[in-house]
């Protein structure tokens, strides 16, 4: 019996320090000096009821997500409502159509037809200001429902969590984490599979500082808008002002917009791994400038596919581009690497314009990259 209380109280210990340990690591790049909850004590919510409450109060708060929180069919389901096909859906039931949102044209003349889909991924929870939201071990899910971060929030971390099941089946299903006039936020060591439209997307008010670092975007899927098992809608970055990292991430199974930059944003992305995107990756459009160096992309179709009619800036490091960057940040660029893939050529050295002389990051050489990576990126993955 003594021993067996010992057994018990050692576990209860282990328990509460996991618990208690909140955020791991610190915030880096421009989402730097992101707090979050703070020094408030780490709280795992009891039920969804209270996970909801606690993410939209006012009260700086460290939320840990240590179990399954399962929002599928908690906001009715919509049945034989609305929906359009559009013109990438040639394959019938192993497409995307799309739903038809109230207020949006995005339908526009597609052939119309019926549909069933969950109302709770349409719309995420609303995350306040001074929150930390995060994962214990790999146990912190979120299943049919996004995070919304709108309208002046600041100061949130997300980390380690997966958000998953997004009627995954149809367009404009729901995004899984969506920043909207926002300011430092740092998601990291996320997880985001089977959503029906963005993985993350931030709109068209600035998403300020933010860090997207150690998360993986998984892109298989069942239903894909381009009829090949891979995901299109993956990033979107269309805020004004954005000032984004995207440090880290493992990309893979997807189709397109991985990421598609628009508008007056700052970009760096640096030792990310893309694997077997069977379109593009990045689409850099107007007024983006886009730093991309360290990568590397491993059986990627395109690689880079640039805005057609007004593209962007994008600096993509190569083994020629040294002097350009010794002479404008005072620090070699880190080539990109690409294997099985195709051409990724872009040299506007404008884009150093941006960066401080003398800035720096901790940037791996490209031969680390696929395994740390692999071995860092999604969740349940902290203590590594």
């Amino acid at each position: 019996m003594v021993l067996l209380r010992v057994v018990l109280t050692a576990t209860a210990l282990l328990s509460a320090s996991a618990h208690a340990q909140g955020v791991a690591g610190t915030p880096f790049g421009f989402a730097s000096g992101t707090t979050g909850g703070g020094k408030a004590t780490p709280a795992a919510p009891k039920d969804a009821n209270e996970l909801k409450q606690w993410l939209s109060d006012s009260v700086p708060r460290v939320i840990l997500i240590d179990k399954e929180f399962n929002f599928l069919g908690t906001e009715n389901t919509c049945t034989n409502c609305d929906c359009c096909v559009p013109a990438s859906n040639t394959c019938g039931a192993a497409g995307q159509n799309a739903i038809k949102v109230k207020g949006s044209t995005w339908c526009g003349s597609y052939p119309t037809t019926k549909c069933t889909y969950d109302n709770a991924g349409i719309q995420g929870l609303t995350v306040a200001s001074d929150k930390s939201i995060v994962g214990v071990g790999n146990a912190g899910v979120i299943r049919g429902k996004g995070l919304r971060l709108v309208n002046g929030v600041s100061n949130i971390i997300i980390q380690n969590i997966h958000i998953t099941e997004l009627n995954p089946q149809y367009i404009w299903g729901g995004d899984a984490i969506l920043l909207d006039g926002t300011d430092k936020v740092w998601i990291d060591h996320v997880k985001v599979s089977l959503v029906g439209r963005q993985m993350i997307v931030t709109g068209y008010k600035s998403s300020g500082h933010v860090t997207i670092s150690n998360s993986e975007f998984d892109g298989q899927t069942k239903w894909s808008a381009s009829c090949d098992g891979h995901h299109y809608w993956t990033v979107l970055g269309y805020g004004k002002g954005d000032q984004v990292t995207f440090a880290n991430n493992y990309l893979h199974h997807t189709s397109g917009r991985s990421p598609k930059l628009e508008f007056n944003s700052q970009w760096h992305a640096y030792n990310n791994l893309w694997e077997n995107n069977s379109g593009h990756a990045f689409h850099v459009g107007e007024g983006v400038k886009a730093l991309i160096e360290g990568n590397v992309f491993s059986n990627v179709k395109i690689p880079m596919n640039p805005e057609s009619n007004k593209p962007g800036a994008t600096f993509a490091a190569s083994a020629q581009s040294g002097s350009s960057c010794n002479s404008a940040l005072g620090r070699s660029c880190v080539a990109n690497v690409l294997t099985s893939s195709g051409t990724l050529s872009a040299n506007d050295q404008a884009v150093l314009s941006v960066w401080p002389k003398g800035s720096s990051s901790n940037i791996m050489t490209t031969d680390k990259v696929s395994s740390y990576v692999k071995a860092n990126a999604g969740i349940g993955k902290l203590g590594k």
